[in-house]
């Protein structure tokens, strides 16, 4: 079978054997319950995946075998800024954002973001990167998003992108998210998203001033989440596959 993935922090070189551990192999041999002859796959989530055989499971370990490396190589690579919102919600975006093949996200502190106590701030990463993880598992994608500390709307867009394309969602645009994507495929992609109540007309203005072209998804106002995935799919799938 090969209907699992896994996570390891290093894929093996080469075709000698080598050895999942820690809570990869617990869950391989308690909960999915392979077995020897058994075929998974494993990602390293930098990229690259490895088809691999079950030689032998121990009490602290299993033994595999390579059977063949891939590489998942994305045409556009995306990058994701995101206002804080409810938690419930931002659990659902990451783990979308995950599945969909974005490899940075930014957690935003905007004019109307969700408020998270800052010694709360280290618990809800974590909790995100568990998040990210089992989506890349579930998903057998290769990239892991890198998630970042939260920072200011300012911070984040005095951060050196070097991205051909640079862009933020807009109810109040006149400019539709359709017509970015019949222009040429970029190599990378910034897309930021304000929160539920919208970005306030400051920040649009900083935007603006900041090179970032804001397009609208429609006359309906999308809840956040509906919002980002909607954005998120349509680049996938026209940039990306």
């Amino acid at each position: 079978m090969t209907s699992n993935q896994f996570f390891i922090s290093g894929l093996p070189s080469g075709q000698t054997k080598f050895c999942l551990e820690g809570d990869e192999h617990f869950h391989l041999a308690r909960v999915a319950r392979v077995r020897p002859g058994d075929k998974i796959w494993l990602t390293d989530g930098q990229m690259k995946r490895i088809l691999a055989e079950v030689i032998s499971l121990e009490e602290d370990k299993t033994w595999l075998l390579p059977i063949r490396l891939v590489e998942e190589n994305l045409k556009t690579k995306l990058i994701l800024g995101l206002s804080l919102v409810k938690p419930a919600t931002m659990d659902i975006i990451i783990e979308k954002a995950t599945e969909l093949g974005v490899g940075e996200i930014f957690p935003l502190r905007t004019a109307r973001s969700f408020k998270i106590p800052v010694d709360r701030l280290p618990a809800r990463k974590s909790r995100w990167e568990r998040i990210a993880r089992a989506a890349l598992k579930q998903s057998k994608g290769a990239i892991l998003p890198v998630l970042y500390e939260v920072m200011s709307l300012q911070d984040v867009l005095s951060y050196d992108f070097q991205a051909e394309q640079k862009i933020f969602l807009d109810e109040r645009s006149q400019a539709y998210f359709r017509d970015i994507l019949l222009e040429a495929k970029p190599d990378s992609v910034v897309l930021l998203v304000g929160p539920e109540g919208g970005w306030s007309q400051e920040e649009r203005e900083v935007l603006l001033n900041a090179n970032f072209r804001g397009f609208s998804l429609g006359e309906r106002i999308l809840k956040t989440e509906t919002a980002v995935i909607s954005a998120v799919t349509l680049i996938s799938h026209f940039w990306n596959w």
